[in-house]
């Protein structure tokens, strides 16, 4: 059976609109929309000549698709500049990414990831912020070492995708039939700074937005003021952000907490740290160093990217991982397949010669201890 919405999925994913499929498939575009909408079945040929155009094969149209994979906050954020197209194609990049997930982790009996997790938490996005650093085990005012090991090892699924989207970072939602498993998507091409940012706006919603009850601009601004709180706790700004305040010494402070300079002068700014022609002159002083749209190398924050996905593929499809396999099983493009894994963090061997920061745990090599069993993938 050839299911139109996996049809939908491709079509999507590759940033094509019906008009454009219907001159690849020498259809026409109410043929599309019929075969999309399982109004009328796509035949042989027809499939033949999408997998060709797509590159996916013919087998993946066939393939049940998921249907336990919301929008979740990808609507939350109303962006003049983003298109319908641009929202479908990173939904689709996702939704695959998600399917690949489950697919290898259907490969082997792996237990169910624990999650430990705050979720509708009462009162002040500020507050939810500091019970979320309670319950993921961080210090309530110290820097996070490494955000995306601590959100994976509380159960979070991040996803990263390995193509950029100019107008849209991040989104997340809970996945599942039951809506039980917290997801982060986060898009390629991000600064560390930004990544780290990008995270805990989406972990806010995730802890603050289940369900959904509030107007979405208000969730927004809730989400805002929990990231700042999660990476920024208010006490320890006010006694390290010490006037007069310049840029040589946010510049210092963003290397240590891991936000970028811009997101230290608003937390000033916020906190009544500066005054509002102090805050301006900052941002005067960032342009006229051309810092507003590159931020200097020398204050670069480390990319973090998530360890899990690839780490059960090392473990389903050995190390090096067997791409080809893999991709046979996932039902995609090999060269699509390797994108995406290699868009996630490789093993690193446990540090020996020196401790970690302070403050914080040990880096483990992988987020979590699976028990590997005697059978291999076939």
């Amino acid at each position: 059976m050839i299911y139109g919405e996996r049809i939908r999925q491709v079509r999507e994913l590759k940033g094509w609109t019906q008009e454009q499929a219907s001159e690849s498939l020498g259809i026409t575009q109410a043929t599309v929309a019929k075969i999309e909408g399982d109004r009328l079945g796509a035949s042989d040929q027809i499939i033949e000549k999408l997998s060709i155009a797509s590159g996916f094969p013919p087998s993946f149209f066939s393939r049940e698709p998921e249907s336990d994979f919301p929008a979740g906050s990808l609507l939350f954020r109303a962006h003049a500049a983003i298109t319908v197209r641009e929202t479908a194609e990173i939904y689709r990049y996702a939704q695959l990414t998600f399917g690949m997930f489950n697919c290898i982790f259907r490969q082997r009996k792996f237990k169910p990831l624990p999650i430990n997790l705050p979720t509708n938490p009462s009162g002040d996005p500020r507050d939810a912020a500091a019970l979320t650093r309670s319950e993921l085990g961080l210090s309530p005012d110290k820097p996070i070492p490494n955000l995306t090991h601590a959100l994976e090892n509380a159960g979070i699924l991040i996803l990263a995708l390995p193509k950029t989207f100019e107008h849209r970072d991040a989104f997340s939602l809970w996945s599942g039939f039951d809506r039980a498993r917290p997801v982060i998507v986060l898009a390629g091409g991000k600064s560390g700074d930004r990544l780290r940012m990008n995270m805990s706006h989406e972990l806010g919603h995730l802890v603050m937005h289940k369900p959904i009850v509030n107007p979405l601009h208000e969730m927004e601004k809730q989400a805002f003021e929990f990231a700042a709180e999660f990476l920024m706790p208010a006490k320890q700004m006010r006694l390290e952000i010490i006037p007069p305040v310049n840029l040589d010494m946010l510049g210092r402070l963003k290397q240590r907490w891991g936000v970028s300079i811009q997101a230290l002068i608003y937390r000033s700014r916020e906190l009544g740290i500066i005054n509002a022609r102090k805050y301006t002159y900052l941002f005067q002083q960032l342009s006229a160093r051309g810092w507003r749209m590159r931020e200097p190398r020398m204050f670069d924050i480390a990319v973090e990217k998530p360890r899990l996905m690839r780490q059960l593929a090392e473990i389903v499809y050995g190390n090096p991982i067997r791409y080809k396999k893999l991709a046979e099983d996932v039902g995609i493009p090999e060269n699509l397949a390797r994108s995406i894994i290699e868009a996630h963090a490789k093993r690193t061997p446990e540090p020996t010669t020196h401790s970690a920061p302070s403050g914080s745990d040990k880096p483990k090599a992988d987020v979590v201890q699976f028990k590997k069993t005697k059978a291999s993938a076939s």
